[in-house]
């Protein structure tokens, strides 16, 4: 990840001067454009995953006008535009689109991959100025991709490059102030900031009616868990194991937190993905590795990744696999505890850190939710209905109704009994526009094709 880059600023300008040269005579296409979207298309004899109510609507027709859902009838109902694209659904499935709330990028490549299996939104967590050109450029229709919404440059007490050094309350409000101007959608506070920084932050943003996202599921210091009460999200259960258990797989105290989780109601991201991810590497090496798709972590990136954070789990030793194996298992029940006590649960899979996949990580983490306990329709609703309400767009995306967004993924099989079909969609719609199996394929080598290293080095170099 960008937090983690260790490289001297003289290699990475050497770097960059060699990579822009070679962009220079090899030009790729840094961005992709939508399909146009027909002013009306009909999806007709297809059954719809109401997860709000949690069944299936059989036997349906979908219209869209412009991007929208404009009206649901009967299959087979009179189809009043003669221009109408029509779309025969051959009785499969409409799901919502998905959102994965917890990801690191550093190209656009990733909005397209993620959306080319389904993930129609991505909550960045760490957020840079170009990320806010790529959510700008997606919803004006001039670049195809996931939309986004994305949070600040990650405000911690510990100076990394492409972070936001908070030490005290002073510099804690002026960097929610700065990110606030500069069109952030919501602060991401670290886990490290004292208790005084957060109780700021805090503050700060409900001044400006900014949300705030945290590291760790639980408060900095002595700051009372009510203070947490106005966060927009809580991220990675790892962190209660690693934070108010001291790393001990204490019932007891697990009880106590998730009491208090469940008073507060606050979402909690669990990002399973990522420990799954290093315990796999740690078990099985290079041989794991090897089942990575190959290019959908940007090279810049999985260079990095490659001899710092997946280095060190490459020399795991048999006894440290064991032990990830078994803190996996305790994470799991950590989440299965935490959904059986009514605490809100995110779909979010940490992609891009640790060469986790873009769009197919979002799918590891929802097999994840499953093993933890958690049916098809509650995997569902934290992958669209809970994410949408947290982000302000309960009224316009998360659910197949008139007047939503048509995002949504299309499949041949009923994805309740099989949530994996998701996975490799048979069609997925973006704002409308419907985009098959073959031009999925197509969307993801054209977005590895069309990267620009030049472009990805002057990002990390311009935040360095």
């Amino acid at each position: 990840m960008l937090r983690n880059l260790v490289m001297t600023k003289t290699a990475l300008f050497a770097l960059a001067l060699s990579l822009l040269v070679f962009c220079f005579l090899f030009p790729g296409c840094s961005s992709i454009k939508p399909l146009p979207v027909a002013a009306v298309v009909v999806i007709d004899q297809i059954n719809l995953i109401d997860v709000k109510n949690r069944q299936v609507v059989r036997q349906q027709q979908v219209e869209l006008k412009n991007g929208r859902i404009s009206a649901i009838r009967p299959a087979g109902a009179a189809i009043e535009d003669a221009n109408a694209v029509v779309i025969d659904g051959l009785n499969g499935y409409l799901t919502p689109g998905l959102f994965d709330m917890h990801v690191h990028l550093s190209d656009p490549a990733a909005l397209q991959l993620s959306l080319s299996h389904g993930v129609t939104h991505v909550r960045v967590m760490h957020g840079l100025p170009a990320h806010l050109k790529w959510r700008d450029a997606i919803n004006h229709n001039e670049m195809l991709g996931s939309s986004m919404t994305v949070s600040s440059p990650i405000l911690s007490a510990t100076k990394r490059p492409t972070t936001t050094s908070v030490t005290d309350a002073t510099e804690a409000k002026a960097a929610v102030r700065a990110a606030y101007a500069e069109g952030y959608d919501l602060i991401k506070a670290y886990g490290d900031l004292s208790a005084q920084s957060l109780s700021a932050v805090v503050t700060e943003a409900a001044v400006l009616r900014m949300p705030v996202a945290k590291h760790g599921p639980h408060p900095s210091g002595a700051l009372p868990w009510q203070d947490l009460a106005a966060m927009q999200s809580l991220e990675h259960v790892e962190d209660i194991y690693q934070g108010p258990l001291h790393y001990q797989q204490d019932l007891a105290a697990l009880q106590e937190v998730i009491e208090q989780l469940k008073l507060l109601q606050v979402p909690v991201t669990p990002t399973l993905n990522i420990f799954w991810q290093l315990t796999a590497i740690s078990r099985d090496k290079e041989a794991f590795l090897a089942t990575l798709p190959q290019d959908y972590i940007s090279p810049l990136i999985a260079f990095e990744e490659r001899h710092n954070q997946v280095e060190r789990w490459l020399q795991s030793t048999d006894e440290m696999a064991t032990h990830n194996a078994q803190t996996l298992q305790f994470l799991l029940q950590i989440t299965s505890q935490l959904h059986q006590a009514g605490v809100p649960l995110f779909v979010g899979s940490d992609a891009g850190a640790l060469l986790s996949p873009h769009g197919l990580a979002t799918h590891t983490e929802m097999q994840l939710l499953q093993q933890a306990g958690l049916d098809s329709f509650a995997v569902l609703h934290a992958a669209t209905i809970a994410p949408a309400k947290a982000l302000g767009l309960a009224e316009l995306a998360g659910q197949i109704r008139p007047g939503y967004k048509a995002d949504f993924i299309y499949s041949k099989e009923n994805p309740i009994i099989e949530l994996s079909v998701l996975r490799e969609p048979d069609a997925v719609m973006k704002s409308g526009r419907w985009y098959n199996a073959k031009q999925l394929t197509e969307l993801r080598q054209q977005a590895i094709d069309g990267r620009s290293l030049g472009q990805e080095l002057w990002l990390i170099l311009s935040n360095y």
